[in-house]
């Protein structure tokens, strides 16, 4: 899996968001979920 804002592949698993596995990128600090690889302009970590 790769961070659609940046590319990276360094996600770590971040606990569960509505029944789906939530990901926070290392690289840019953005959140992302296994379901919907998007990240909305609000989601920062």
């Amino acid at each position: 899996m790769r961070c659609p804002v940046c590319e990276g592949t360094d996600l770590i698993k971040q606990g569960w968001k509505s029944g789906h596995q939530r990901y926070v990128c290392r690289a840019c600090g953005r959140y992302c979920t296994d379901s919907q690889p998007r990240f909305s302009a609000q989601t920062k970590a």
